[in-house]
């Protein structure tokens, strides 16, 4: 497994409005969002935020650059890779690194450092 980025950023309120007012909206609008990409990336950070419709036919990734202090609400479809549905990747198509089955938030501690209680 390969790490995830660790940048998040607050959405504004116009990016939240926005998204809020999209019918058929299928998951709960996060007031913050991280990065989905893979660690140290070399592009802008991006973080899902919204898909619409029932099929999901329509996805909202939010890409921002913590440098220049940027973002923008992007319309991408989802990665296909193989679109295998087990291993299907849902990060936005075109995406640097590797796919979202292959990234992990957690560190596994090495069996000496678990602590068992």
């Amino acid at each position: 497994m390969h790490l995830r980025c660790r940048s998040s950023i607050a959405l504004t309120s116009d990016v939240y409005d926005f998204l809020a007012a999209l019918p058929d909206g299928q998951y709960q609008l996060p007031r913050h969002v991280g990065c989905d990409l893979q660690d140290e990336h070399d592009r802008d950070h991006t973080g899902f935020l919204q898909s619409v419709g029932e099929a999901e036919e329509t996805a909202w990734w939010l890409a921002w650059d913590d440098v220049a202090g940027t973002h923008a609400l992007v319309q991408v479809p989802y990665c296909c890779d193989d679109c295998v549905s087990v291993d299907a990747c849902l990060l936005p198509e075109g995406h640097p690194g590797r796919h979202s089955s292959e990234l992990t938030t957690v560190l596994t501690l090495p069996a000496d450092r678990v602590l068992v209680g």
